[in-house]
């Protein structure tokens, strides 16, 4: 049931958010990732977070390329969001919902 909650609606589209990771994360800079939806009018938008490995230099343009190569225009995320690190319960299991209020205040600053 959980799985079914993540399911993002891109126009008119279903984007399954672990195919979208499993992308991301072949991706040799990416330690890991979490892609939730995010509301806009009228539709809904793909968006991805990493955390990329000690030392790496690649920039959310490296990842949104390596992600065109593999994934249909509707599967890719609009916006790649670095973190420091992801929040993660103590059984190591990634907070959406956490990513989910960051991704709304990341999108009323660029408004």
């Amino acid at each position: 049931m959980g799985r079914t909650k993540e399911l993002i609606i891109r126009s008119g589209f279903n984007v399954y958010p672990p195919e979208v990771e499993a992308v991301l994360n072949e991706h040799p800079a990416v330690a890991q990732s979490a892609v939730i939806g995010r509301s806009v009018p009228a539709n809904e938008e793909v968006v991805a977070f990493v955390q990329l490995m000690p030392g790496s230099t690649a920039t959310p343009a490296d990842l949104i390329a390596h992600a065109a190569q593999l994934l249909a225009p509707y599967k890719r995320p609009s916006e790649i969001i670095v973190l420091d690190a992801l929040p993660a319960a103590s059984t190591g299991k990634v907070l959406k919902h956490r990513l989910a209020e960051v991704a709304r205040d990341h999108q009323i600053r660029q408004a």
